[in-house]
């Protein structure tokens, strides 16, 4: 699953095109729910001595509205680019877009790197829609449903103390 057989890529270009499913373990630790299988779609092949792989990545991911909490479901659909290289001992601590490729196996594992970019792919935050009003502070009522009667609490102000201030006329 979410592997490209290096020999086979010896022939030719090899397709990946597989649906994980959104209860699969890789998406077990993560802050991400998804909401809909992720569809990979993408087309591997060789360039120099690494392999470069090309295409598209589409789900869907349930998140929390920022201001009033409801489900919100927010569409991933979004091309990548994918370059695997082997590294030697110099390049062992670089991160980027240039991905490991294993000095030995048959196989490129693309699990981790997959997730990776659906994780990239994920909006940090969501609202249900531009004019969300959130929950009231106070109470927590959800003022899109309801309204409340709380009156809102004053806080004290650093300009407060100068309130006292008595002046000698």
């Amino acid at each position: 699953m979410l592997k490209v057989n290096l020999a086979a890529l010896d022939r030719g270009e090899v397709h990946v095109r597989e649906q994980v499913a959104a209860d699969d373990p890789m998406w077990g630790d993560v802050r991400v729910e998804l909401a809909a299988p992720l569809d990979v779609d993408l087309t591997a092949r060789f360039v120099g001595e690494g392999v470069f792989l090309r295409g598209r990545l589409r789900t869907a991911v349930r998140l929390a509205c920022r201001r009033c909490l409801t489900p919100v479901e927010q569409e991933i659909d979004d091309t990548v680019d994918l370059l695997f290289e082997p590294l030697t001992e110099e390049d062992e601590g670089v991160d980027g877009e240039v991905y490991p490729l294993p000095a030995r196996g048959d196989e490129l594992d693309l699990r981790d790197v997959v997730r990776e970019q659906v994780l990239l792919r994920a909006p940090e935050f969501a609202l249900c829609g531009e004019d969300c009003r959130g929950l009231c502070p106070q109470c927590g009522t959800d003022l899109n449903t309801a309204g409340c009667d709380c009156v809102p609490a004053q806080l004290p102000s650093a300009w407060d103390v100068l309130k006292n201030v008595k002046f000698d006329d």
